[in-house]
């Protein structure tokens, strides 16, 4: 079993960030629990082996659940009564170089909380891209500006729940509020006026992705997750996020910033 593939990256976290607790290890299988998300997590080759795992563990809890093997994963959302499912891609931005943003509009953009990237190569690439920025007025850009930024990118405060919780419906309050608590929001603005937002889910994976509805299809929401995948770079983190199946859309936007795709599906279920 390998936890480094895409369909394991979530797992592959968890341990890394030092929040796992495992329940059960073998050679081929683990399963943990997330101590911040207070999601429980299975990966196993075995479908067989990973269904005896989950009997034994998880019995009437229904706990939120992840599965990295799809067809453990089917079986278990029959096998445990699970009420709700998601089928998911699992996506990774795997480069060394940061995404590249193409826009219609001149580039300008700052972000006061992280200016500059430590990993050498890197902040080459950051310096480049800057180096190649324009102002509104056609000037050089400086080394303050984002390399992909049309956008002025802020921490999200709880004075930006009620809108955030009024444009994404997804997750629960308690949940949007912890994420903003944890810093785990970040909002985007344009000229002064917030377009969007784009965060990072309790177990790590980017998401919570949007783009208000009078501000699309002006490159922004790459914008919001290129930033994202550059402070989860700025971690020492691989960045992930999940797409459901058959949201070709979302799978469209992941392609274009240079992520791939997993070669099997993941199963949530709650």
């Amino acid at each position: 079993m390998d936890l480094t593939v895409i369909e394991n990256l979530s797992i592959d976290r968890i341990i890394k960030r030092g929040t796992a607790e495992i329940i059960e290890k073998d050679v081929d299988a683990i399963l943990l629990k997330d101590t911040v998300s207070k999601g429980v997590m299975l990966a196993c080759d075995d479908a067989e082996k990973g269904m005896e795992i989950l009997t034994r563990n998880i019995k009437e809890t229904h706990p939120l659940l992840m599965i990295s093997n799809p067809e453990i994963g089917r079986r278990a959302v029959d096998k445990f009564g699970y009420k709700e499912s998601m089928e998911c891609y699992q996506l990774a931005y795997l480069s060394k170089e940061l995404p590249k943003i193409y826009s219609k509009e001149p580039i300008i953009a700052y972000s006061k909380e992280l200016p500059q990237i430590n990993s050498i190569e890197l902040t080459k690439t950051y310096q480049k891209a800057a180096s190649e920025t324009v102002d509104l007025n056609g000037a050089t850009g400086n080394q303050n500006m984002q390399p992909y930024g049309i956008l002025e990118y802020r921490v999200a405060t709880m004075e930006n729940f009620p809108l955030i919780s009024r444009e994404y419906g997804l997750v629960s309050e308690d949940e949007l509020k912890e994420l903003i608590e944890r810093g785990n929001i970040i909002m985007g603005y344009k000229n002064g006026k917030a377009v969007g937002f784009v965060g990072e889910h309790l177990e790590g994976s980017i998401g919570l992705l949007q783009v208000f509805e009078e501000y699309r299809r002006k490159g922004y929401g790459m914008a919001l997750e290129a930033e994202m995948i550059r402070r989860t770079i700025k971690k020492g983190y691989i960045p992930f996020g999940q797409v459901v199946v058959d949201n070709t859309a979302s799978l469209e936007l992941q392609r274009k910033l240079g992520l791939t795709r997993s070669e099997g599906t993941i199963f949530w279920m709650w």
